[in-house]
């Protein structure tokens, strides 16, 4: 996902060992982990409203189309030859 190699994240744990000291390191990996599962979870419900919303838009687009349709059909002429009016 982010694409962070073995050293960068070596380089990620001396710091935060250095900064937070071996005895508050645990919970803030631990708080961390929560953080980036919290974040995993609203991406995956945002980009599943996304392609839910996209289907609604290409069915409504297709109904249109049938619409259209359904008037051209509505004008075409019939199997004799004429052109079909409303008050047929």
């Amino acid at each position: 996902m982010f694409d962070i190699g073995f050293w960068e994240l070596l380089v990620i744990a001396v710091v935060s060992l250095l900064v937070a000291g071996p005895e508050r390191l645990p919970g803030l990996v631990r708080d961390a982990g929560r953080w980036a599962a919290k974040l995993r979870r609203y991406v995956t419900q945002a980009k599943y409203e996304f392609e839910q919303q996209l289907r609604i838009d290409e069915v409504r687009d297709f109904s249109e189309q049938v619409e259209q349709m359904d008037k051209l059909m509505d004008i075409a002429p019939d199997k004799h030859g004429k052109i079909k009016t409303t008050e047929d």
